[in-house]
């Protein structure tokens, strides 16, 4: 008897030792959702179908019963069961690297700053904080970017880039006018400010990261 795609569903969310709520908060949608899924009393769109394989870290072919063994009670029994990810913990590293960024921004920016001022003293020491500092902004941002390879679908994974792009540009723009216009602590407001939306807002609403609870 064929394997339908609300048992496949279930059968993988039970290996995973996941909880109907705590997938329908990771896709966006209410348990009772997923609940009629997995009873075959509604469907999943197919945004919903690529999330849901992103969480189970599966492939939507396999979800679907595309793959070899086409979802079969045989395949099902003779594979290993798949190691459940640790959701929280990308969370929490995908919020580390923002804070980092913003922080060595900042820090880049109030030493150019400093640097602009006129009989500055220290000008060697200023000057090797700044290298330190960007060196780190850099790391830090390359860390923010490796963080999209979770992405399981490549076009999601370049839409959400962009999006991530365009808030590192928003972020430079701060520490534009905080240097040019000596905004100080004033600076540091906005950029937490634009750190906190990003966060809060546009991962969970545009990017498809919940990183909050």
């Amino acid at each position: 008897m064929a394997v339908t795609l609300g048992e496949r569903i279930k059968d993988r969310r039970e290996k995973l030792k996941l909880s109907q709520g705590y997938v329908a908060e990771q896709i966006g949608v209410s348990r009772q959702a997923v609940s009629k899924w997995e009873t075959g009393q509604s469907e999943p769109t197919a945004e919903n179908l690529v999330r849901l394989a992103e969480v189970f870290e599966t492939s939507l072919a396999e979800l679907v019963g595309a793959g070899k063994n086409g979802g079969g009670e045989t395949g099902a029994q003779n594979s290993p069961a798949p190691q459940k990810p640790n959701l929280i913990l990308r969370a929490n590293l995908i919020k580390m690297a923002i804070t980092a960024q913003v922080a060595f921004l900042f820090n880049s920016t109030s030493v150019i700053w400093q640097l602009r001022q006129p009989g500055v003293e220290n000008e060697a020491l200023y000057r090797g904080e700044l290298a330190v500092s960007l060196v780190l902004l850099l790391c830090s941002s390359v860390w923010m970017a490796s963080n999209h390879r979770w992405e399981a679908d490549i076009a999601r994974r370049r839409r959400n880039t962009r999006i991530e792009l365009g808030y590192c540009c928003a972020q430079l723009c701060a520490a534009f006018l905080t240097v040019r216009f000596g905004l100080g602590l004033a600076g540091a407001v906005l950029m937490i400010a634009a750190a906190c939306v990003y966060v809060l807002y546009v991962n969970p609403r545009f990017m498809g990261r919940k990183l909050t609870k």
